[in-house]
């Protein structure tokens, strides 16, 4: 891997030489094309992916099958509940999905635990990126227990929609979003509509009255 697919990690350029040594020779580049499931269920971390280029995608899956997505790894992110996951060395119970095509750099558990102790960046980071990810775990929980179905779509699409107040999404992917299943997303929206909130078009929602900051 080129010096230049590091350096888009934040942390990379606060660390010593011999810190950035021991990572690019021990990480593993992989290549994984968009839609394929890089990790199953109820398996031990094997390691700890970096993303030079794409985006993934964690989610659970149900008793049912239904979906429900926990968060994304976009460019010049690890993915930080595979590394919890490695420092505990418990098992996990997500699922990786690329959602584009991506190149990754595979931390392998015990470097990133060295690398942990070693360097004050790459811990910082780490530490850092926990805490974002635990308020944004414990905000997601008040809207499922506080917020109606309603104000979680009008919540989601305010904040997803262009400048033109457009969401390119289907039911079916709103649904796994949200938590909730693709008949009760459609039976709201349709609501919505007839209160003239929103437009449902093709493979599309069109915000009326709702104002994207």
């Amino acid at each position: 891997m080129k010096e230049s697919d590091f350096s888009k990690f934040p942390f990379y350029t606060a660390m010593s030489e011999a810190d950035k040594a021991l990572l690019r020779s021990k990480v593993m580049p992989r290549e994984i094309g968009k839609g394929q499931i890089m990790t199953g269920d109820n398996h031990r971390c094997t390691g700890i992916p970096m993303v030079v280029k794409g985006r993934l995608r964690l989610f659970r899956l149900s008793e049912k099958g239904r979906e429900m997505t926990l968060y994304r790894v976009g460019e010049g992110e690890l993915c930080i509940l595979a590394a919890v996951c490695a420092l505990g060395d418990a098992e996990y119970d997500f699922t990786i999905e690329a959602e584009k095509d991506s190149a990754l750099a595979i931390i392998p558990p015990d470097t990133f635990k060295e690398l942990l102790y070693l360097s004050d960046a790459f811990r910082t980071y780490v530490f850092n990126a926990l805490a974002y990810r635990l308020i944004l775990s414990i905000d997601t929980i008040e809207m499922l227990i506080f917020m109606s179905i309603e104000e979680r779509l009008i919540e989601y699409l305010q904040r997803s929609a262009n400048a033109a107040g457009e969401v390119k999404i289907t039911h079916e992917q709103l649904a796994v979003e949200l938590g909730s299943s693709r008949e009760v997303i459609t039976r709201q929206l349709q609501k919505m509509a007839e209160k003239g909130v929103l437009s449902l078009k093709r493979g599309k929602i069109v915000l009326k009255y709702i104002v994207k900051n």
